[in-house]
């Protein structure tokens, strides 16, 4: 199975992301897929205050996001990603309150004939500065 990694919290570029407050954030997120769950914790420095799925991804993930709909409280978007000949779309959203994140994305792909689905759901939490 060809794996896409993620990243939940990068910098943002977008003029109208969803608002969160700079600072040290603890993210913890779960991803389900046809392999099994596995859990992840970590800690990011965000020095911007907006927040966009544009820059989730590693840059080498083959990924677009698409449909991106935004305003400072939420976001949802949609993802088209291919890798090594695989493509799989998939839709996310997000709510913030400035402090905390919650959000999850829903990815289908179509791998040597069989349907395959990836679940992610995150929350995150600002909790201090950034040292």
């Amino acid at each position: 199975m060809v794996a896409f990694s993620c990243l939940i919290f990068v910098s943002s570029v977008s003029a109208e992301g969803m608002k969160v407050e700079p600072g040290l954030w603890e993210t913890k997120s779960q991803v389900t897929s046809p392999g099994g769950t596995h859990e992840n914790i970590s800690q990011d420095c965000i020095k911007e205050s907006e927040y966009s799925p544009e820059n989730m991804m590693d840059e080498n993930s083959g990924c677009e996001v698409t449909d991106l709909s935004s305003d400072a409280k939420s976001m949802q978007w949609t993802l088209y990603c291919e890798n090594q000949g695989v493509a799989m779309t998939g839709n996310g959203h997000a709510k913030s309150t400035g402090t905390s994140i919650v959000g999850s994305m829903d990815m289908n792909a179509n791998f040597n004939g069989q349907e395959v689905t990836m679940s992610t759901k995150w929350e995150g939490n600002r909790i201090g500065d950034c040292k």
